[in-house]
């Protein structure tokens, strides 16, 4: 994305809406919020004791069913939670890591559980089929998104009236409608957003991220998903540059490493800070690489003064004299 798309994010999050088009015609996509996520909750519960009243089975029966048969297992069940766990215990630990080296290796380990999980779960999903649970998530999701187009940016005139049950709508124009949610709406997601706060352009916006109400022009509990998000992230951001001196350049628009970066503790940037520091003889700490350096705010010694021993036998042929390492130890030859 260039900084154009970064701009056009920004500006719909303050609006509060996306605008869209579909065969032709352009309409108006509202945000969710917190309010109106609780009245998708009471939509779900109708569609959901619905769905049993008429003998669909919860999802809790169909597992019981499916372990019954021996498709799924509460092992399986159990491996997930456990996976769960296993991330937040990474998490927690990273906070004790500064070497970005080791940070990267922990961060591949904590995607690679991840998608392990996510395996799992949409093993569980297919072998699952229709249960009432899933029936009623569709149905109520499908319903705020039809209920979510306008036909003024003013979010006045819906395009379906309140009392729409939507039986007059042909399964294409409902999905025509989702598809143009969904594909509306990949823009906001939080990496998008994070990303949209480290561009240049917004970072005069950053002082002001404390007066919510100055920044939107309403209160808190007014304010959609994608604004509570930017002002979040805004503060956390912020909160990373005004704490931190040393923050490599490289790391300054990527939202993940640079949250990794600000969530070390002080305790940990200052013993890896000492143990980098006190490189004296030139020797550089094993592992280190150019990116650990800076990430501690050091330089990592030159090539003349950080050169190892080993390094430096190999160039002479595989040993050194006395004045070899009178001369790698900074004496003068007599």
């Amino acid at each position: 994305m260039d900084v154009t798309d970064y701009r056009k994010i920004f500006k719909e999050i303050v609006d509060g809406y996306t605008k869209t088009q579909i065969d032709d015609q352009a309409y108006y996509v509202k945000h969710l919020s917190a309010l109106d996520q609780v009245d998708i909750d009471d939509i779900r519960s109708n569609y959901l004791n619905s769905a049993l009243s008429r003998g669909i089975p919860s999802e809790e029966e169909v597992l019981t069913n499916l372990e019954k048969e021996g498709l799924w297992s509460d092992s399986q069940e159990q491996e997930i939670k456990k996976l769960e766990v296993f991330i937040a215990q990474l998490q927690s630990n990273k906070t004790q890591l500064v070497l970005k080296s080791d940070i990267d290796r922990q961060n591949s380990t904590i995607q690679d559980t991840r998608d392990k999980i996510n395996k799992l779960r949409q093993q569980r999903t297919e072998l699952m089929g229709i249960n009432a649970e899933s029936y009623a998530d569709k149905r109520s999701n499908d319903y705020y998104i039809i209920k979510s187009f306008y036909k003024d940016p003013q979010l006045k005139d819906k395009l379906f009236p309140e009392e729409s049950d939507f039986s007059e709508l042909y399964p294409e124009d409902i999905q025509k409608l989702i598809a143009s949610y969904n594909n509306t709406f990949l823009a906001f997601e939080e990496i998008r957003i994070q990303e949209m706060i480290l561009q240049d352009f917004y970072y005069i916006y950053f002082p002001f991220s404390d007066d919510t109400v100055g920044f939107f022009g309403h209160p808190v509990v007014q304010l959609t998903y994608n604004q509570l998000k930017l002002i979040v992230y805004t503060k956390i951001f912020k909160n990373i540059f005004e704490n931190n001196k040393h923050i490599p350049e490289k790391i300054k628009k990527d939202p993940q490493a640079l949250l990794d970066y600000g969530s070390i503790s002080d305790d940990a940037k200052e013993k890896m800070k000492n143990k980098l520091d006190k490189d004296q003889d030139g020797a550089t700490l094993f592992g280190a690489t150019d990116e650990d350096y800076e990430y501690a705010g050091l330089e990592k010694p030159s090539d003349k003064a950080g050169i190892s021993l080993q390094k430096a036998a190999q160039n002479k042929g595989g040993s050194l004299s006395m004045s070899d390492l009178m001369e790698l130890s900074g004496i003068p030859k007599k």
